[in-house]
């Protein structure tokens, strides 16, 4: 029997439990050279007692809509180098053994409903890319030494709304992309985050209680900034210390303020709006302005290097800057905001003489 190193076992209605038999040599022989294990829609129970030993150079296990996995202890195959567990609606918990899993970069959880974590085992040092999506009923990461992981590049939190995080754990120098996405639970941002020199993508999505950024400004080093919907963020954006991001290239910032409130945390308004922004903006998104009423001028001369601008859902929005576009910009669009929308129809409105010279323009 030859040696397999990829085996995939998916849809298999007549198997009714998934083990191999610790005396069977033929099977052993068989998979000893295995890398790759994927089971998908599976049903029926499922133990990994078979792993341990005898899939020695096992490095990528991944698990997907199987209703029979209820818990993961058994794995110990130190070779892992990832594991995504994906819509295990019967999954409880995780195996307290993770932390020994010494050459595991990736470790990916998706729509684990019946995962229930008080608090989530400690990571291996090796960790390179965390990603926890829709684990309705993990509660705490307080210990599970994250900050531990010296090669970690990736950590994204999505939709766990009883994660809670009062004060979050530090994070390695390493990390070059954080994304928290719906957590209402989370309270706090990381403490001194300014001293993350290597992340460059932060993305914060309606995460409702988080009120301030820490203190000592933002990471130096982002590229990518989106700050989406934080209802309780009130610290205005003239103290989020844009313009010293020199290598900032896309910004999305949407609002979920209201009133006069809006015009002082983002005052686009004022003559001198654009120069919150650092000059290095590529790409700039704003969304949900429902009070402002006009964009100023000296868009056109700070941001220089502007080749995409996107303005959605600002109601009241009627006036563009005077002075115009950066000749940089190729692509303009306009969503949800009826009034402008009139004034640049093509040939008909009066702003079309001053967008007509931009490569690809979108208003509805």
């Amino acid at each position: 029997m030859h040696a397999l190193k990829h085996l995939v076992i998916e849809n298999c209605p007549k198997i009714m439990a998934l083990n191999i038999p610790q005396g069977d040599s033929s099977i052993n022989n068989s998979i000893s050279q295995l890398e790759s294990l994927k089971i998908h829609q599976y049903h029926s129970s499922i133990s990994f007692s078979f792993a341990k030993g005898r899939l020695a150079p096992l490095k990528a296990l991944h698990i997907e809509n199987c209703e029979g996995v209820e818990s993961l202890e058994g794995i110990a195959v130190e070779s892992l180098e990832t594991m995504t567990i994906n819509n295990c609606q019967n999954l409880r918990s995780l195996p307290q053994c993770l932390h020994t899993l010494s050459h595991l970069t990736q470790l990916d959880i998706y729509y684990c409903p019946a995962l229930e974590i008080e608090d989530f085992p400690p990571l291996p040092v090796t960790l390179s890319s965390l990603v926890l999506k829709l684990c309705s009923k993990i509660k705490s990461i307080a210990n599970c030494n994250i900050a531990n992981c010296n090669n970690l590049t990736k950590l994204v939190i999505w939709k766990c709304p009883v994660l809670e995080i009062e004060d979050f754990p530090p994070l390695p120098i390493t990390l070059q992309s954080l994304e928290l996405w719906d957590c209402p639970m989370i309270k706090s941002l990381p403490n001194k985050w300014h001293r993350l020199m290597s992340l460059q993508k932060l993305r914060i999505f309606f995460c409702q209680n988080i009120k301030c950024f820490p203190k000592g400004g933002l990471p130096p080093k982002l590229r990518d900034l989106e700050i989406t919907r934080l209802a309780a963020l009130k610290q205005p954006v003239r103290e989020w210390g844009l313009p010293l991001f020199t290598s900032l290239e896309s910004l999305t910032v949407a609002f979920n303020m209201g009133g006069e409130g809006e015009k002082e945390w983002f005052p686009l308004e004022d003559k001198d709006a654009w120069s919150l922004f650092p000059s290095s903006l590529t790409s700039l998104s704003i969304y949900g302005l429902r009070n402002t009423e006009r964009l100023s001028s000296g868009l056109r001369n700070h941001l220089s290097s502007l080749r995409w601008f996107f303005i959605r859902d600002c109601p009241k929005l009627r006036y563009l800057p005077e002075d115009g576009f950066p000749p940089s910009l190729q692509q303009l669009r306009i969503v949800d905001c009826k009034i402008l929308k009139e004034r640049c129809a093509k040939l008909t409105g009066d702003y079309w003489p001053l967008i007509e010279e931009i490569p690809e323009v979108h208003i509805w």
